[in-house]
This record gives structure tokens, sequence and C-alpha cells, in this order.
């Protein structure tokens, strides 16, 4: 072949004066490069060049004039194909063992962008060392390892980094069980930095293979960041994307013991028992330490804590993440969630209200009966009652069936002890009498926790009550005294997870059969008298559940009959309203109602708190994916009142707050926003979170509001001021649920990871995590006396939790096991809801120790959890029926 005068890889004969010591550090650098790399043919053709440049020396007496008086600066030439093909030979599959006629049929953007970034990284090595030449050395250690990678990670090429990924994962995995759970947790920054850098600098093939072979391992604990990820393929999707903006601008903040981070710089500095290492660039493994090295202290803030004890699970999962970018301030999150010391406590009882709850509940009291059969003087209005009970009793039974718990004697209180406290004279009876009532309006009530003043809750309180607020307030004692306490019980020395001292709650399923429209949402009244359902067809229903008709309020006079009307057996008279009379009048009623006015989705419903469990519930408020919220009349059963103020984006949620008046929204604008009732136009904002806000709740004394949001974590915001006084980071994914303890000191949330974290809300620490869904959690509830939460969720099961247990992994025991809370055996149905399986064991599936029961459905996912006030638990749910195409052959 005729030779041609193909570009020479070497030194240029340029005009830029640089000393000899320059360009022999040039092309001494040039040579290490290559020779590191195995590009042999690059390699001979850079040494010829400089050989040929030093034959020409004398010929050309303008550049050896040019160069006594300074030198040239040396600037590579772009290669030509030849060249090219040998130093990228190592990098690019393609390129390797062609010919220089086919070369052309092989580049691709994969080989030009390579090509480009080898002479890119090479000129910006050459100008940091330069830049770096007269610096002394740091003797710290982390500061000499910071400035390594600085330095050197310029000339890693994409093997390189892929490589060094893939040695920590190495490294992690061949370690110690005792802190691998530290050490994994900082693979998911490498992964993502490293699949980032490839996108940025072209090596789109690259970056998709390293994505795909390796992003499985991190799916199960970040599946919304790596589904983020697998959209990501250029640069633009990188500039576009805010996770991806996050990642590159903040530091990833990673918790490590102090013996987890001794181990973690022992490794980076190549102290360990790899040979290869300590031979820095001259070998694969030291580049691919290098790429780590660069990550590890230019994109990531490591934590140590002062102790050498290893890290739970629990601490690594709420201390990891972009934390920066979620919190207010430049502050640690610990310092953040203990800035503001927070008020807890319930909230407070003027004393006339609670005199005349006292009166009240001391009329109401069973007269007591004297030795001769006369009742005491004390209690003449109790004696005028039937049985002396509101709704008459019998051997300690009213006639709604309800039995006095607070009685020691259960419900014959048939004693001794009794017969004997019956002569107990009058006087002395309500003075007992009172002390008892005042001591129910106090007991529950923590003394290390700082109630709110009448003038801070939300609405404040009023110094005159009203006839709702009594009525309230008396029914919850009377709830307090029959309530059934739930959870474990400590009733001597009884075998722990025995269904003996194990005290489960029971649960009313309501299942939807044949909705037409399928139920988006679903809301019981406080008193269980009315459920309402949201529809997908942006219609609401409502039910009542004590078997009665609804019917509808007018205002109005009966006059002259129109005619009879014949209903089952009975013949009902039709009249006609006079409007201008102004009286109140009912309808004949009907089994359910439907109520229409939204235009999208209705997400979310709330019944109104101001009776309690006292009486129904006066009006209803709806929120849709039309981005309004509606005020329903439950007398009218038409719409009162629309909201506007989230422009179209959906309302996820929507609550009263615990005192009425006030309402909180949820939505897609990433705020939560507080509303009074009377006005169309919020009150508050509450902004921070990063993506869709998707739940909200109230703290019980109103002070409060918790949110949970896509960006999954749970923020405590201070209503009146607006300001966030608590962040609460651990899961893995959206939060769908919460749920806030009546005692006002613990957060449950949940969500799509299918796991449910519990929160102290005073020192905002993470108690727990409980698992054992299979599906995304739904719904929240705590019990009255704050001791177990019951969850509902897609995977069609209803659960029960200790709430006051440590909870932690069970280990699975092939031994026999109860089955739901309620025998033993495999095929014990006791326990089970409507429609459940017949078979099945859930003791045998991965799940917390705190899982105290389960209750399964066979095709009906629940979409809501309540609890009564004396602890009967309530769930909701549409059954689904199965698909044509799963139907077997008849």
């Amino acid at each position: 072949m005729a030779e041609t005068s193909a570009p020479v890889a070497g030194p240029s004969n340029t005009s830029n004066p640089i000393t000899r010591t320059d360009a022999n550090l040039l092309n001494q650098f040039v040579i290490e490069y290559l020779q590191s790399h195995g590009f042999d043919k690059a390699l001979a053709l850079f040494e010829q060049g400089i050989a040929e440049q030093g034959g020409n020396k004398n010929k050309d007496n303008a550049s050896k004039d040019s160069e006594e008086k300074g030198g040239k600066e040396a600037v590579f030439r772009a290669p030509g194909p030849v060249p090219l093909e040998s130093n990228v030979k190592r990098n690019i599959p393609q390129a390797q063992a062609v010919s220089a006629s086919t070369l052309s049929l092989h580049i691709t953007p994969e080989f030009e962008a390579q090509a480009k970034y080898i002479i890119e990284q090479l000129q910006a090595r050459v100008q940091a060392t330069n830049a770096n030449a007269d610096q002394d050395g740091a003797d710290d250690q982390n500061k000499e390892l910071k400035d390594q990678a600085a330095n050197q990670v310029s000339l890693l090429d994409p093997s390189d980094r892929v490589e060094g990924y893939k040695s920590f994962r190495r490294w992690v995995d061949g370690g110690l069980d005792l802190w691998k759970p530290e050490l994994d947790n900082l693979s998911f920054p490498l992964f993502v930095h490293t699949f980032l850098e490839l996108v940025n600098f072209g090596f789109l093939k690259t970056a998709r293979d390293f994505f795909e072979g390796r992003s499985t391992h991190h799916r199960p604990f970040h599946p919304q960041d790596i589904s983020t990820l697998s959209s990501i393929s250029t640069k633009e999707h990188v500039k576009a994307n805010s996770f991806c903006q996050r990642m590159l601008t903040d530091k990833y903040v990673i918790p490590l013991s102090r013996n987890a981070s001794d181990l973690l710089i022992q490794w980076l500095s190549g102290a360990g028992l790899d040979e290869d290492w300590e031979a820095g660039l001259h070998s694969a493994a030291g580049r691919a330490k290098e790429a780590i090295k660069g990550i590890v202290f230019s994109r990531i803030s490591i934590t140590v804590t002062s102790n050498s004890v290893p890290l739970d699970k629990i601490t690594i999962a709420t201390r990891s993440g972009l934390i920066a970018s979620a919190l207010p301030s430049a502050m640690p999150i610990d310092a953040f969630n203990t800035a503001t010391n927070l008020k807890l406590g319930p909230p407070p009882m003027t004393e006339k209200l609670k005199e005349q709850v006292a009166r009240t509940l001391q009329d109401e009291e069973p007269s007591q009966q004297q030795p001769n059969g006369g009742a005491s003087p004390g209690n003449q209005l109790s004696s005028s009652l039937p049985n002396g009970h509101p709704n008459g009793t019998t051997n300690g039974v009213d006639a709604n069936g309800d039995v006095d718990m607070t009685s020691p004697a259960g419900p014959s209180g048939d004693t001794q002890e009794n017969r004997e406290n019956t002569s107990t004279p009058a006087p002395v009876t309500v003075n007992v009498q009172e002390l008892k009532i005042e001591s129910e309006l106090e007991k529950d009530k923590d003394p290390s926790l700082i109630s709110p003043e009448e003038n801070e809750t939300l609405p404040p309180i009023p110094a005159v009550f009203r006839i709702p607020d009594l009525k309230r307030e008396v029914e919850a004692i009377r709830d307090k005294r029959k309530m059934i306490r739930l959870g474990p019980q400590q009733n001597g020395d009884v075998k722990p997870g025995s269904s003996s001292n194990t005290v489960l709650p029971s649960v009313v399923a309501f299942t939807l059969f044949d909705h037409g429209e399928s139920a988006s949402s679903v809301e019981f009244s406080r008193d269980s008298s009315l459920m309402a359902v949201g529809s997908s067809e942006s219609c609401i229903r409502l039910w009542s559940l004590k078997g009665e008709k609804l019917k509808k309020k007018s205002i109005g006079a009966l006059q002259t009959p129109l005619g009879i009307s014949v209903s089952g057996n009975k013949l009902m008279h039709l009249y006609v309203a006079d409007p201008s009379d102004g009286s109140l009048i009912e309808d004949e009623g009907q089994p359910f109602r439907k109520l229409i006015g939204h235009s999208g989705p209705v997400y979310s419903l709330s019944f109104d708190p101001l009776y309690g469990s006292a009486a129904s519930p006066s009006t209803l408020l709806s929120s849709s994916q039309d981005g309004t919220v509606r005020l329903w009349s439950m007398d009218t059963y038409s719409n009162l009142v629309v909201y506007r103020g989230h422009g179209k984006d959906p309302v996820w949620d929507v609550e009263w707050g615990p005192m009425g008046v006030y309402f909180a929204t949820a939505s897609r604008d990433r705020t939560a926003r507080l509303w009074s009732s009377d006005r169309v136009t919020p009150l508050r904002m509450y902004t921070g979170h990063l993506s869709d806000v998707n739940c909200v709740r109230f703290h019980p004394n109103s002070l409060y509001l918790a949110t949970g949001s896509n960006d999954s974590s749970c923020r405590l915001w201070d209503v009146q001021r607006g300001a966030c006084v608590r962040l609460f980071m651990g899961h893995t994914d959206a939060i769908t649920t919460m749920a806030i303890s009546p005692d006002g000191k613990l957060l449950a949330s949940g969500g799509l990871d299918s796991s449910i974290w519990l929160w102290d809300l005073g020192s905002s620490r993470p108690i727990k995590r409980m698992y054992g869904h299979k599906s995304t959690i739904q719904s929240l509830s705590f019990s009255s006396d704050s001791a177990v939460l019951v969850s509902g969720g897609l995977d069609s099961t209803v659960r029960c939790w200790d709430v006051k247990s440590s909870g932690g992994e069970k280990a699975l025991v092939n031994e026999p096991t109860l089955r739901n809370g309620a025998g033993t055996g495999a095929d014990d149905l006791q326990g089970s809801l409507p429609m459940g399986p017949g078979r099945g064991n859930w003791e045998d599936e991965p799940h917390t120790t705190d899982l105290l029961a389960t209750w399964p459905t066979k095709r009906t996912p629940i979409l809501k959890t309540h609890y009564t006030p004396r602890n009967l638990c309530m769930v909701a749910g549409s059954f689904v029926p199965p698909s044509n195409a799963s139907k077997g052959p008849q």
C-alpha cells in the first residue's frame, strides 16, 4: 500500500511557546495514559511522531529558534480513522478487529462521543496538573483523598466508572453483615451519579446497559426514583427532570457509624488487601477506585455518628436522602425537628362546661336504691327514667345492648361489695359520683403534654358553651365508660401472643356490590349513622347505617291534601307546602340519597364533627378532580357552597378540623390549604412539599396539621403560623394515608411501599416500621384508646397492629400458629370478613411481630377503616368481580 500523509499523533509545531520541561511533561502524561489503557497502536504512532520531530529539529530552523526562545505549546491534533481506532479500541467493542476501509461503517454517535471524550479529558488533565503543580500536599487523609479524586477523575473512561460501581458492590456484598446495611445505603447515590455522568458525557448506550443491569438491586428501596430514572436517555432529559437536578445540585446525605466510616475510608485509600489498588491509575482497579472516590467526596455528604454501634435500618432510612432541599433552612434534620416545642395536650374545657357536663352525667346515673327499695333523695330526677337510665337498664345492660364496662362485677353487678355500697348514705354517694365524673374528665390527660390555651385553638373556645358542645362532651364520657380496651392485656402470667391476653376489635365490613359507578372514596359519620361513597362518575351516594330512610327537609306548611298514595301496607297523604309559612317539614324519605354537583371523580369526603358521636352530622365536605370542594347539607341534601382555590389541579383530600368551622385540603399543586366554612377563599397556604400533597390530618387539639406527599415525606405544620415544625422521612414511595392517635402523641403513615411508619410527634423520632400488606395501604385508623391501629389496603385485607409493642421482623417457623387471632388450625374461619377465603395462614407470610391479626376478603379492596368511640371497627370497600377472561370453562 502506498504511503499517505496520514495524521500523526504527537506534539504539534504551533506557535505557542512553552518550556522544554512542560513539553516533556505533556509527552510523559500522554505516554502514561496510553500505556495504562493498553492503546498499543496509538502509543507506537505517538512515539513515532516524537522521534520524527526530534529528527527534523535541525532541518526546521524556525521551529528550533522558536523552541530555544520558549518552546511550542503541545496541542493534540484530532487523529484520523486509523489512530482513532487504536485510541478507543478498548472502550468501543464495535471498533475492534475492523479494517480502516470498513471503519466508517462502525462510526456511531456512541463512537464519536467517546472519541471526543478522550481528547477533552486529556486536555482537562493537563490543565489541572499545571494549576496544582506548586501546591503543597495536605496531611489530612480525607483532604488528600479529595485532592486525588479531583485531579484524577478526569482521566476515567466509561468502563472505569462502571467497574468502580461493580467493585464497590462486590466489596459490600463480601463484607460483614454487621456493617452491610450502612454501606449498602451508599450504593444508591453512587448508582445514580454514575448513570447521570454517563448520560451527560454522551455514553448513552453504556448508560442504558448500566441502568438495566444494576437498577434491580435498588428498585425495592427506591421504586419512585428508579421509575424516574428509567425515562432519562439524553442530556435534555437530565436538565428537565427535577429529581436529576436535585441530585446534581444537592449533596445526598448518608449516615454512617464511626466504624463503618473508617472501613469506607480504608477502602477508598487503597489500604486494603487489594494490591492492584496501590498502583493508582496504572491499573484498572485503581481507576475504578478513583471513579467512586470522585463521587463520594463531591456528590455525597457523609454524617458520622460519635459511637461505633451499627445504625439500625430505621435510622438509616429516616436520615438518608436529599434532605437539604426538603428543609426550609440549611440545618441538620435532627436540629430542625427539635427546634420547636409542640403543645400536644388535649384542648381545654371551660369551667362552666365542665360543671354542666358533670351535672348532666350525675342526673343520668342509675338511681341508688335504699335497703327498703326507695330511691335516694339526691337522684329523684334519675329515678323518673326507666330503670334509672335514659335507655333503660336490665342487669347492667341498657336497652341498646351496651354494657357498662366500668362496673367491677360485669353486667350483673351482683357482688357483696356492691350490696354493701347500696346502704351508703345519699349525700356521700353524690360526692363520690361527682369525684368520679371529675376524674373521668381528667384521667386521659398526660401530665407530660402541654395543652393549648383557650384562645390558641382553632376556632378559639368560646366563653359561653353551646348545646352541641354539651352534647358532644357528655356523649364522649359515655363512650369512654363503655369502650372496650383493645390489644394485649396484662392479666397475670399469661403466655405472650396467646389469644387469652389479646383483645381484638370486632370488625363490620360494608361491601359495595353491583356498584355501577366505581367507588373512589368512602366515609363514615362519627356517630356511625351515615356512610357516604364518592364515585368516579362525579356523584356522592348516602346510606343510613341504621336501616332508616333518609328524609329530606324543606321549609313550608302542610296544606290541603292532594290525594292518597299506597306504600306497602300504609296509606300516605300527599300535601302541598307553602314556603311563606317558614315551618320545617320532611318528606317520606328514600333508602339512599344521591348528591350531584361535581364534574369529576370524588376523591375525599368528610362529615362535620360538631356533634361528635351524640347526633348525626349536619354537613358533608367533598373534594374532586375538578379542583373544587363542595359543602353539602344533610338536611336538604343539596349543595350549599363551592370552594375554589387550587385552580384546575385535583383536590386529593379534605378534612374538617376537630372543632368544625375550619377545614383543610390537599392538592396536586404541591400545597395544603386552610379554609373557613364561611369564606370561599383559603386562609393559609402550606408550601414545602416537592410533589403532590395526597392527604391531610388535623391534630386532635387543632393546633397542627399533618400532610403526606408523593415526595415520600410527611410534614407537621403550625396551623396558624403556616410554618413547618416537623419533617418525617423514611418511606420509599408516595404516602397515601395518615392517622393521628386520639391522645395526640403518635402519627401513623402508610403508602405505596406497603409499609406503615409510626412516629413520635413530640421527639420527632421514628418508633418503628410495620409491614405485612402486599399492596398499597389506603386507610389507617387508631382505636379510641390509641393502643391498636387498623389498616386497609388494596390487597383486600384488613390488618390489626399493636401500637405499643416494639415490633421487629418475625422469624417464620413451621409450627401451629393462631389464625386471625381467633383460634388454631389453618381451616378456622372465625374472625374472617365476609367473602374471605377459607384457607391460608397469615402467620406464614413475612410481617413484623406487632401484627395481631389479618382479616382477608375475597375480592374487596379496602378503601376506608374507621373506629367508633367504643372501639368497634368499621371498614368498607367495593367488590371487584372477576373478569370474563379469568373465568375458566364452565
